[in-house]
């Protein structure tokens, strides 16, 4: 190993990514593969990690260094492939020595504390777009699509306004889709037209956690069983509070004598 290497700089280096990564909807086995590869790229063999859902905790052992340990705590969790790209173009750049371990920190905090928000508004509209066609998808008409659309970029706007508070993503999704269950029956009501059943479920299926249950399962038979088994648990629980909203806002419209 280089002794002009720091290792507290490297430690905080791959807690950073770790972190960055496993906040990003990123597997254990990948989070721990990628600080095996950074340490080994500065000669440190000797590497033990472990990603959970919710913590993540690097040991490493530098020659004739005892051992350093760091322990990171992880409460948001979400989905961001274009954070991922990018904390795998940094990690490339370390292991390859075309950046420093300082240069390396640096980048990393821009990229923690990049919040988008230039294209929170496309974001937002994206959401729309993937609601209407999903509501295109299930056969549904002109109508359909552009209450389906609305009904995306409303959901989407409040869903952003709920992670800013620090809500759970049980109350995202129940919230969620009781927005959309309550906009598609009162306009199908009022206008007399439509399918409120296809703009719910085409609103609702941007919403699934299908990525977040993908990664449950490949995390589960590459033998991380504490991350598989959380991220499934997780994964269903958003599930049932986007059938819990859109069950609730049924049952009302039903005893109203809104639907039949």
């Amino acid at each position: 190993m280089d002794d002009n290497v720091s290792i507290e700089k490297l430690l905080k280096v791959i807690r950073m990514i770790s972190q960055i990564m496993l906040e990003s909807g990123a597997e254990a086995y990948r989070i721990e593969g990628t600080c095996d590869f950074i340490c080994r790229s500065f000669g440190i063999s000797e590497v033990d990690s472990i990603a959970t859902p919710t913590g993540i905790y690097i040991t490493i052992s530098p020659p004739n260094k005892g051992n350093r340990t760091v322990i990171s705590r992880i409460k948001n969790r979400s989905i961001d492939l274009s954070k991922l790209n990018d904390v795998n173009s940094i990690s490339r750049l370390i292991t390859s020595k075309q950046i420093t371990l300082d240069e390396a920190i640096k980048k990393l905090c821009d990229l923690k504390n990049n919040v988008n928000i230039q294209k929170r508004p496309f974001y937002i509209f994206y959401e729309g777009i993937a609601a209407a066609f999903f509501t295109l998808l299930f056969r549904g008409g002109l109508l359909e699509f552009i209450l389906a659309l609305l009904t995306g970029i409303i959901v989407q706007y409040v869903s952003s306004k709920l992670k800013n508070l620090d809500s759970h993503q049980f109350f995202i999704g129940f919230f969620g889709a009781a927005i959309i269950s309550s906009i598609a029956i009162s306009v199908t009501y009022f206008l007399k037209a439509g399918d409120y059943n296809k703009i719910i479920v085409g609103g609702i299926m941007p919403l699934l956690p299908g990525l977040a249950m993908t990664n449950a399962i490949r995390d589960t038979m590459r033998g991380d069983l504490i991350s598989g088994v959380v991220r499934a648990a997780e994964a269903i629980l958003v599930a049932t509070s986007l059938a819990a909203g859109a069950g609730v806002i049924l049952s009302v419209a039903y005893s109203l004598g809104l639907i039949v």
